[in-house]
């Protein structure tokens, strides 16, 4: 499931309904999904989503660092096989 943007966000009956959108193949935005939270759980599942975006985050950060520092060491391997390296070290440090 790939959500492109929210549409509507809505309370009733105890459960907060949050509608996502997605682009179809002819480039039109369409609803494509309902996430239904209760609402007493709403609070605490966004926190954890917010801890989650931020320790992607720090983590990618991390990657580009490390990145910046071995670029700067002067690696002795050619460019492209270095940046390749790069690209896999990043995928690595973001599955954690």
């Amino acid at each position: 499931m790939i959500i492109d943007d929210i549409s509507a966000v809505s309370l009733h009956g105890g459960v907060v309904r949050i509608q996502g959108t997605s682009m179809n193949a002819d480039g039109q935005m369409v609803n494509t999904v309902i996430l239904e939270i209760p609402a007493t759980n709403i609070g605490m599942i966004i926190d954890k989503l917010a801890s989650g975006v931020n320790q992607l985050g720090e983590k990618v950060q991390e990657a580009q660092e490390n990145a910046k520092s071995e670029e700067s060491n002067g690696s002795s391997k050619s460019k492209k096989s270095s940046k390749t390296k790069k690209k896999d070290d990043d995928e690595i440090e973001i599955i954690d």
